[in-house]
Formats: C-alpha cells, structure tokens, sequence
C-alpha cells in the first residue's frame, strides 16, 4: 500500500526588486518567481509548522513525533518548527500529525516575499512627504509626548549609513541565521527603514517620513539574500518585537497563502497594544491574489498611489485594502550610502508605519484601535465614496492627522474636574418677627484641585423661598423649602444643599413690653441668691432684634450686694433710641450652684 500524499498548495508573491541610483546609475537585483507553485518554495519545502492544544514541555513529551522527523524547534507559545530530510517524509508526518489528540493545527512554513516592483530611474525628490502633507505634522514635536520604536521585519540594516545615526533601538536580530548581525545585503530592509525613521537635516541622503520625531527602527532580519523568508521567522519576529516592546511594527512583505499561526502571533502582538502595518502587494496585474499578512484583521493593509493620487497599476486592491500611501518613485537609502528610487507597496507601508510613529510619540497611550481609526479617519477620499477597494479609507493626509492629535493634545492637557462638594448638606434659616431674614453662607470645593476651570454656578430650585448668589450666599426669604445647586462649567457635576426655612413667631417676654427713658435702670429679682462675685454680664444680652443678633455694648450687669437677689442691668451712658430685647439667659448660676432652668426675655423700647 502506497503512502498516502497530501498537497500543500503554495503562491508566492513575485520578487521583482528593480532600484535605480539618483545619479542615474541603476543597480538591479532581480529574482522572479512563479506565481502560482504547488509545491513549497526554496528552503521551505521540508518543514511543518505545529500548533499544539498544549505546549509539550520537551521534545521527548511531544505527542508521537512522526519517525522521519529530523529536527524539532521552538517557534512560539505552543507552535514548533518541524524540519525532515525530504517533501516526501513531511507528507508522511503531516499525515500522522494532524490525527493526534494534542495537535491543533499543522501547517507548511509557507514562504513571504517582498513587495517590491520595478520603478522609474532618475527620480530626484520625495514627492510623497508634501504629498502626504507631513511637514504639517513635523510641526507639533514641539508638544511631543515622547518618542516611538517601529520594529521592521526585513531583510536588515546597513547601520553604517549616516542617515541612521541615533535612530536604530538597540536588540536587533538575525533569524536567518540566529545572530545578532542584522547586517542588509539585499537593501529592501534598509530602504523601508530610510523611510520611516532617516534622520532629518543631517546634510545626507533623505529624509524619513517622521521627520523630527524622535523615531527609531528595531531592525528584524527575518528575509534572506535571496528575497524570501518564511513563516516561522516572522512569527518569531512579531514575538520578540512584543517582549521588546516596540510601538508598532512594518512588514514589507507577504504570500497568498493564509497561515493560522500567523494570525495568532499578529493577534498576540495587537494585544500587546502593538499596531501592525503590512504592505498590500503588488500582484494587481497578475492574478490580484490576497496577500499575507496584510489581509489578516488585526493588520493595517497599505495600497500604494501615485503623484497624481491614483491607484498604481501594481497595487494589490481587496476589500481587506485599509489606507493608502504614496509607493512609485520612492527615494530610499541602500546599502553602501546610495539613494535609489523605488516603487512598490513595500514603501507605502513605511510611510504610514512612520505615520503611525508620530502618532504614538503625540499621544502614548493611544490603543491599536484607535491609532487605526485616527489614521484612515483622516485620510482624504479617494475613488468611489467611503471605503473602496482600491484605496481603502482613502489616502495618508497628515494635515488632517496633525489637527486631530493637536486636539488631542490640548484635550489632555486640560485637568477636568471629577467631583464637587459642599460643606453643608442641610441649612435652616428663618423668617419673620416681623422682618427679620437669617442668611448663610456654602462653600463649594471642586476636585481636584488643579483643575484646569474650577468656575461654579450657583442656582435655587425655589428662589421665592431663599436665594442664592454666585458667592454661594444664601439669604432666606419665606417659609419653604429649597434645593440649592452648586453646578461646574466644566462638566455639569452637581452637589446640592436642601434649605429649609421657617417661620418664627412674634417676640413675645416674660413680661409685657415696656417703654421706657434713655436712663432707665432694670432691676431682676431672683428667688436664690446669686453670687456676689460673679461676672454676670455674660449671661445677660441686650439686642436690636428678636432673635438674638445685633447685640448691643455698652451694659453694666451688677448684683445688689446689700440684697444678692437682686440683678442690676443698667446702660452705660444712656439707652439708645429703639427697639431692644433683653435675654436672661439659660444656665445663670446663683451662689447655691443651681442655674437658671430657661431664658428669660423682655421687650422694651427707648422713646427718647
């Protein structure tokens, strides 16, 4: 009985990497591909990508390697690398794996190659940073919150090249060969790291899309000198951007061929608040198959355009397309300090990753989410309205960007209040005898106390009954009740005071009301003896109004020391002309240590 074959249907994206010098010198390094292969391209052909329900804690645990597996190797959370001598053992283990109980998922290790097209020579200016209106953004770095790191997944870096001085982030890696050499032999990595982060005004080559920003590249060699690369390179890739930490990531490169493990890793890389960027691909003309990643969900998809904003003719279109960005005669650095010009969305893609950069460094905290939302929001229509195929959102318009983040910024730097109190819940105030108005004062204290406008208004759901003004002065005015409302300009928060205010009857003494001179002297009579050598002129007041308040000076209080019993209250000078009330007050001590049980009060007034 013969073996049982299975296939594994492959498309591999066409390498056509054409650059020109400026000078007028071209260089070309070329490779072309088929565009459709039914068997795995060059250096992929024998391995397998194993996904696991679990993650075997050694190879040895692994559930049932297939016997003709060569070599097994860590590739992510639960994914392993399987490598065998010939296509044929890998069809025999793919066969066997895909049966056992602890495998999810068993996959090729599909090929990714770059999307790059030939190009136009002679190509002199950077026609696409006015066209994206970049300088408009260049203008708030002034306001920047800080700086961003664009991890690129490529074929490397030349590090030598000036325009890279202080813009490559420490930790890069070869995962070709398992180095940290990320030096570039090819020039696509270092032309998509040029556009995004060239260091500006340093009298050479170009200048990167982010302009004066603070933006670095983390170079991540996972493409070989040859142009491919492969699956589990940018799987391993993508993870050690996310333990690096980097604000976004580009990858210039793709295949038609969808993989899960993938998708999982970009997911792990969105949830580590990580925006992907992936150029569309540049197989319009030829089939215009899907590419990956630049499909997946979580992925920003990057359509290129022309100078004239139209739609280059190479640029993969789907419904998967999210923006677009300029991508024919691109001025890149190369490898050896050349600038070149190239086309293809593997330069689109930078510019927005760059775009993307400038973003992050504004607002930090900005989510994946959001920064998407912020760059295809912004971006200017193209074609059909709304979001097309071709285009996307439409294209890269930093203008726009630059007002919305300038909002953003001003908005943050604007302290809103979080919450409003009064020092009183409850207030009681009175009326009447025959005009008197009790009056008190709240205090509103707005949190926190930096806040940026901390203006209250004041307002009385029943003024009829008391009022109040923009100090927070409450002044009562008939019998009822009232809520007062302490409000923020900033916010509407509320805090309330219920007023209650009542009524209180004529003054009414002890005695009957008395009219008397301007010298009149008032004698008490109590039933004990008081204390001879007591203060007394504490316990008695004389006021202008019934309630107690307005009291006047000017009283001698003296005990009869022949008769202790008797209390003198006498004006010092003469009583003014008016109306007073006098109050004997609760608690007066007599000699035998009892006290007044209430008050005792007397209505009197001076005529002359």
């Amino acid at each position: 009985m013969g073996k049982t074959c299975f296939r594994f249907p492959f498309v591999a994206a066409i390498l056509v990497s054409t650059v020109t010098l400026l000078s007028g010198n071209q260089v070309f390094a070329e490779m072309e591909t088929s565009p459709v292969q039914t068997t795995l391209a060059k250096g992929t052909q024998s391995e397998l990508l194993v996904q696991y329900v679990d993650v075997p804690k050694s190879i040895a645990t692994a559930p049932s390697i297939p016997a003709e597996t060569e070599s097994v190797m860590d590739i992510a959370p639960s994914v392993q690398l399987y490598s065998f001598e010939t296509i044929s053992d890998m069809k025999e283990a793919a066969a066997q794996l895909k049966h056992q109980p602890l495998v999810e998922r068993v996959e090729p290790n599909y090929e990714r190659t770059l999307s790059v097209v030939a190009n136009d020579p002679y190509y002199r200016n950077q026609w696409g940073i006015p066209h994206v209106k970049a300088p408009i953004l260049w203008n708030l770095p002034r306001e920047q919150a800080g700086s961003a790191v664009v991890a690129v997944i490529d074929s490397g870096i030349d590090s030598s090249i000036p325009d890279f001085k202080g813009r490559i982030a420490p930790g890069g890696y070869n995962f070709v060969d398992k180095s940290n050499n990320v030096n570039d032999s090819l020039g696509h990595g270092t032309s998509v790291s040029g556009i995004i982060a060239s260091v500006m005004n340093n009298q050479y080559g170009i200048t990167g899309i982010s302009g004066p920003y603070n933006v670095s590249v983390l170079p991540l060699k996972t493409i070989r000198d040859d142009g491919t690369g492969t699956v589990s390179m940018n799987i391993q890739a993508i993870d050690y951007a996310i333990q690096k930490h980097v604000d976004a990531i580009n990858i210039s490169q793709g295949g038609i061929t969808p993989s899960q493990i993938e998708e999982d890793a970009i997911h792990r890389a969105a949830e580590a608040g990580i925006l992907i960027v992936a150029s569309a691909g540049n197989n319009a003309e030829k089939g215009n198959p899907i590419m990956y990643p630049a499909a997946y969900d979580e992925v920003l998809s990057v359509a290129s355009i022309n100078e004239m904003s139209q739609h280059s003719a190479f640029s993969t279109y789907n419904p998967g397309v999210d923006i677009s960005a300029p991508g024919e005669r691109i001025a890149a650095n190369h490898p050896g300090g050349s600038i070149v010009s190239a086309s293809g969305t593997s330069f689109s893609a930078p510019i927005v990753a760059g775009a993307a950069a400038m973003a992050i460094a504004n607002i930090p905290d900005i989510s994946p989410a959001q920064l998407t939302e912020l760059l295809t929001t912004t971006a200017t229509d193209l074609g059909v309205q709304g979001k097309d195929p071709y285009y996307g959102a439409g294209m890269l318009n930093l203008e726009s960007m630059a007002t919305m983040i300038s909002k953003e910024i001003t908005e943050k730097r604007v302290i809103h209040p979080t919450s409003i109190q009064l020092n009183q819940s409850m207030l009681s105030l009175t009326v009447g005898n025959p005009v008197t108005r009790s009056s008190a004062s709240l205090k509103a204290t707005v949190l926190p106390e930096n806040a940026t406008n901390s203006l209250v208004t004041w307002t009385s759901s029943d003024p009829t009954v008391a009022a109040v003004d923009e100090t927070g002065a409450v002044s009562a005015l008939n019998e009822g009740k009232t809520i007062v409302t302490a409000k923020t300009a900033d916010g509407g928060l509320t805090a309330t005071a219920t007023v209650t205010v009542t009524r209180i009857q004529p003054f009414t003494g002890d005695f009957p009301d008395m009219t008397i001179d301007n010298a009149k002297i008032f004698s008490v009579k109590f039933n004990t003896p008081l204390k001879t050598d007591w203060n007394y002129g504490k316990d008695i007041t004389i006021s202008r109004n019934a309630d107690g308040s307005d009291v006047t000076s000017g009283v001698s209080v003296q005990v009869d020391p022949s008769n202790p019993r008797i209390l003198y209250i006498a004006p010092v000078g003469h009583w003014e002309k008016g109306t007073f009330y006098l109050t004997i007050k609760k608690g007066l001590p007599a000699s035998s240590g009892k006290t007044l049980i209430r008050d005792t009060k007397l209505k009197f007034i001076v005529n002359e």
